[in-house]
């Protein structure tokens, strides 16, 4: 029962930072190629997370827990995205 349990829970953490690390990949290549017009690139950063976490999720292992893994792989994706548009609002000349 232990090791299933350790196999979910590890199969939960996979399925959720990579979700994160691409937020943050994201968010660096919107801040080095377009600085200025980052407030603009960065939702279509969140819209790339949710689509790759939708992929990532519906193509593993279907047990319990969707949900909960979805929304710990896009809340943490808008958390980097959010503190990438607060360093970024200075460029922007808002």
């Amino acid at each position: 029962m232990m090791g299933h349990m350790r196999k979910a829970m590890s199969w939960q953490w996979a399925s959720v930072w990579p979700v994160w690390l691409l937020a943050a990949l994201g968010a660096v290549l919107v801040a080095v190629l377009q600085p200025t017009d980052g407030i603009v690139w960065l939702p279509i950063v969140l819209g790339v997370c949710t689509l790759t976490a939708f992929a990532i999720q519906l193509g593993g292992p279907t047990v319990p827990g969707l949900v909960d893994r979805l929304a710990a792989a896009l809340f943490g994706a808008i958390v980097v995205l959010a503190i990438a548009s607060a360093v970024l609002v200075p460029f922007t000349g808002l």
